[in-house]
């Protein structure tokens, strides 16, 4: 019997607990939580069934492991102190699978902070901010620590870690830096080793690395900069900036002063025009919204259906968006006949820029891309405001742009071996047009392919007929003839108009990222995720962008940038210099740079 009531009385007091934590009612009545008890307010609400987990419980417990036990214990052994032996404890307990509500029935027992409070703490040191989970804003110390004794060891060892955690390899260890350090002290000391000890633990060691601010995470989703310093796309990014500042006379530009006036050229005027496509889908919705009691409308999953835009950014002080008048439409067309023709793709009136709505029209293709910068091309010079000035047209390195019409290697070696073209057009050092043609039209091999040997020697090369085909190559690939340019720059020339491609990676370099970048924001806040709804806005979005005048801003900040790295500014350096401080960690990719933060 006496058993029996002792079971009894544990399972009162069991129910009676439950019956306290799953109670609104009842629920620390007197007690008023805040976003700061427990971080986020998206990460630590409670749940529907009376709070017993947080909803990022599976989060938080992958992130628990016996080595950050071990260096949360370390790190209590020397300082001391009732809420980093409370948020000990709690992780302790809760790597073992207690229940949270459990654990704060016991701390409140003993006196300890609360569990929500322990929570709270638990995140931050996990997370990686060891400033904040150590200082309690005491002041003082009570003695010197190993780098109180050794500051200029302190230093080296900071430097070997940034370099050892800056490798693509993840073979850095905790105990290389023990071994870094130990080997360190002997050498400043001018001492020689006698123990096998270390002079400072692993353990410490790991501690170290906390403090300085490394964390033991997952090697993913981390920022990167590949390729933006590769020595090919440093030279292309050199040659770009070198082009623009000594031609900068020729260009409208933005005044640097609070009012971003326009400063006319004072040069031979020529109109900057940035090219580029992006995609908008109907599903896209703003990531962050304001929430009252957690009732917010349900919203459809998925990415819904896609509209493509291929659109140009004119750097000129009578608009951003290019297009003619009626009365300049009508005079253009009577020189080019064409422009009244239905394209492939359709064009908005007046203009070139198109759009397509993806998995019903057409791709934009190259040929499509060149359909539509003829036309651009066509209707330029009819504009007023554009007459007597140079054009120059600023795309991408996307394949739709920089499609060649031939390769050497599309080219056989001998006679009768493969033939990508009919005839090559170039132009020789003199500057005067030749044609080479790739075909016989007489004799006994009438219709057949010439092949690279037949087009060396009426280049006037001095070739042996046993050459291999790679020699042939390498031979001919110096020659105008095989000096090929893109599809688009030989359209551009046969309108005496000039494309430039912007280097590799580098999307902070076209001004017409920040209008995607606008329009984007601006369909996604005021979405309904319905198709009809988004064209409407993707049309709204331009009006609100040119209304702002954010084109001032995002021309003005593209000669800042030409600036930045002709001073020696890193492509890292620009991106926190003039874009947002936040790229040093949060930009994972340059296709990933938010224009929430333009600045005069």
């Amino acid at each position: 019997m006496p058993k029996r009531r002792r079971s009894l009385k544990r399972a009162q007091s069991q129910t009676a607990i439950s019956a306290r934590w799953c109670e609104k009612k009842d629920f620390h009545s007197k007690e008023v939580f805040s976003d700061d008890d427990f971080g986020d307010e998206n990460n630590a609400k409670w749940c529907e069934n009376g709070g017993e987990v947080f909803n990022n419980q599976h989060d938080f417990l992958e992130k628990l492991d016996l080595p950050s036990i071990g260096d949360l214990f370390g790190l209590c052994k020397n300082e001391c102190g009732s809420r980093k032996l409370t948020t000990l404890l709690y992780i302790i307990l809760r790597f073992l699978g207690h229940q949270w509500r459990n654990i704060d029935d016991i701390f409140r027992q003993i006196g300890a902070y609360r569990c929500e409070t322990a929570h709270k703490w638990a995140e931050i040191f996990l997370s990686g901010d060891f400033e904040t989970f150590i200082d309690d804003d005491r002041g003082g110390k009570t003695s010197d620590s190993f780098y109180d004794t050794f500051p200029e060891l302190e230093v080296e060892a900071k430097s070997f870690v940034a370099d050892a955690c800056g490798r693509k390899s993840a073979d850095f260890t905790v105990s290389d830096l023990a071994k870094f350090i130990d080997n360190r002290y002997y050498e400043i000391t001018q001492t020689s080793k006698t123990e096998d000890q270390l002079i400072r633990s692993e353990t410490s060691c790991r501690v170290d690395l906390r403090r300085w601010g490394a964390k033991f995470d997952k090697n993913n989703q981390r920022p990167y900069f590949e390729g933006h310093e590769r020595p090919d796309v440093v030279v292309h990014r050199e040659q770009f900036i070198s082009y623009f500042l000594k031609r900068k006379d020729h260009y409208y530009t933005i005044q640097d002063d609070d009012m971003a006036t326009w400063q006319t050229p004072t040069k031979k005027p020529c109109i900057l025009i940035f090219h580029d496509e992006s995609t908008f889908r109907s599903g896209d919705v703003s990531h962050k919204r304001w929430i009252i009691n957690e009732q917010a409308s349900f919203f459809s999953k998925g990415k819904g259906r896609s509209r493509m835009i291929s659109d140009f950014l004119v750097c000129h002080p009578s608009g951003p968006f290019f297009s003619l008048s009626e009365s300049e439409f009508e005079e253009a067309s009577k020189a080019y006949p064409n422009l009244l023709a239905d394209g492939v793709v359709p064009y908005t009136q007046y203009s070139a820029t198109s759009a397509i709505n993806l998995g019903y029209d057409m791709y934009f293709d190259n040929e499509t891309i060149l359909n539509q910068f003829e036309r651009l091309f066509q209707l330029l010079p009819f504009k007023t405001e554009y007459k007597g000035h140079d054009f120059e047209i600023i795309v991408d390195n996307a394949r739709t742009h920089s499609a060649k019409q031939f390769s050497l290697h599309d080219f056989g070696k001998t006679i009768g071996t493969r033939c990508p073209v009919d005839t090559i057009e170039y132009l020789d050092h003199d500057g005067q047009t030749k044609r080479l043609s790739c075909f016989f039209t007489n004799g006994e091999h009438n219709g057949k392919s010439k092949g690279l040997l037949i087009l060396a020697k009426e280049l006037n090369f001095n070739v042996d007929d046993k050459i291999k085909l790679e020699g042939l190559r390498r031979l001919l690939s110096n020659h105008p003839a095989f000096k090929n340019i893109s599809r688009l720059e030989k359209l551009a020339v046969k309108y005496q108009m000039k494309i430039i491609f912007n280097p590799k990676y580098h999307c902070e370099l076209n001004p017409i990222e920040g209008l995607w970048c606008s329009m984007k924001r601006f369909v996604r806040q005021k979405s309904d995720q319905t198709f009809p709804t988004m064209l409407r806005l993707i049309l709204d979005s331009r009006v609100y962008f040119f209304q702002k005048n954010l084109q001032n801003k995002l021309f003005r900040r593209f000669w800042r940038t030409l600036d930045a790295y002709n001073k020696g500014k890193t492509y890292s350096e620009v991106l926190q210099l003039l874009f947002s401080g936040s790229c040093k960690y949060d930009v994972a990719s340059h296709r990933k740079i938010t224009n929430s933060n333009l600045e005069y």
